[in-house]
């Protein structure tokens, strides 16, 4: 199959996946994120890569955001939220800054295949992604893309990201269709 081909099924699978995520659930997730003080996120490998991602637009938008484990990073403080994306919801190093963010007062906030995990578990808003991925069990409702591995998950995780960006700057009173004040200009 040509490239072009697979990029085009991959995009097809992705609106699948999308197609059956919880508005209500994502719709709280938006306003967890609009109502904390500072949004911190954290997640693995490329759950992480992702996450970062919208973390940028979020400073784009105005909003005080941190990326856990970044040097830089101050201490998350009653009232900050935590944003994981894990698509197991297992993830050890997540579970325990998780644990960390509800004991110093935080709220947590979880994207993940399964909402019924560990993570789930100690999250206040988890939003289902429904994606196979090839490390965890499957559920007839998770869409199977022609991608390897987690990329769906990791994919829907970052377009949910910039899809949430449109809302939240909306709510900020932030007009996209000026740019981004705030981007950086050390280039």
């Amino acid at each position: 199959m040509e490239t072009q081909s697979v990029a085009g099924v991959a995009c097809s699978d992705l609106n699948q996946a999308m197609s059956r995520i919880d508005g209500a659930a994502l719709a709280r997730l938006e306003q967890a994120i609009a109502d904390a003080k500072a949004v911190f996120v954290f997640g693995a490998g490329r759950s992480l890569l992702m996450l970062k991602a919208f973390a940028m637009r979020l400073m784009h938008i105005g909003l005080k955001v941190h990326v856990v484990g970044d040097v830089v990073t101050p201490a998350l403080q009653k009232g900050d939220l935590l944003l994981l994306a894990s698509a197991s919801g297992e993830t050890a190093s997540l579970v325990n800054v998780a644990t960390k963010a509800k004991q110093l007062g935080g709220t947590v906030a979880l994207l993940t295949i399964f909402p019924e995990s560990t993570l789930g578990k100690l999250a206040g808003v988890a939003v289902r992604i429904p994606a196979y991925s090839d490390k965890l069990p499957d559920g007839p409702e998770n869409v199977k893309g022609i991608l390897p591995g987690g990329s769906l998950f990791e994919e829907a995780v970052m377009v949910l990201g910039d899809a949430m960006i449109v809302n939240l700057a909306q709510s900020t009173g932030y007009l996209l269709t000026k740019g981004f004040a705030l981007h950086a200009n050390l280039e």
